[in-house]
């Protein structure tokens, strides 16, 4: 079951937050965190317009997270907004079951706050406790410093490159780095 137990902690501000599981309710907040993170372009693969979900295909995606023993959708939660979004699903197959990927947003307001390091943290802890996880794998912009200095801290590797992964424009790549931790 991808769970985690809810917490209260603090930014680097002072502001209390919650990190807790993202439950099926939260599908209508999530969609309007998810277009507002969208929106910003940047360091995200989505894009604002390919972003259509339903609010009902949404509680499907929340609840698959909830069931699946591989699976975790955690939310970071301000005032009853959505500031962060972290998931993580394993493979599907048997020879894959072990290793999984993630990804993971912060709203603009409350970034270098540490609440990504506290998502990313208790996904850690929760596939640390996990018999089936083994490793945990994430791609990141080769130009989002702050998000590689923070996987670095946490104990992620860079295990290989797509070169020119992303196109931003005719004229624009990016490569993409391949990080894992092994838990």
């Amino acid at each position: 079951m991808g769970e985690i137990q809810e917490k209260i902690l603090q930014t680097k501000a002072g502001l209390s937050y919650i990190i807790r599981t993202a439950l099926p309710k939260d599908a209508k907040k999530l969609i309007k965190y998810c277009k507002e993170i969208f929106s910003e372009e940047g360091y995200l693969l989505t894009t604002s317009e390919e972003y259509n979900i339903t609010v009902r295909d949404e509680k499907k995606f929340l609840q698959s997270y909830l069931i699946g023993e591989g699976n975790l959708a955690i939310v970071a939660e301000y005032n009853n907004d959505i500031i962060g979004f972290l998931t993580f699903h394993n493979g599907m197959r048997k020879r894959i079951k072990h290793v999984g990927t993630l990804g993971m947003t912060v709203a603009k307001d409350y970034r270098n706050q540490g609440i990504g390091k506290a998502m990313l943290s208790e996904l850690l802890q929760w596939a640390k406790n996990n018999p089936l996880i083994e490793k945990v794998t994430l791609e990141v912009f080769e130009t989002n410093k702050h998000a590689i200095a923070l996987y670095k801290q946490l104990g992620f590797k860079e295990e290989g490159r797509m070169i020119k992964g992303i196109k931003i424009n005719d004229f624009t790549y990016y490569d993409v780095i391949i990080m894992a931790c092994f838990t």
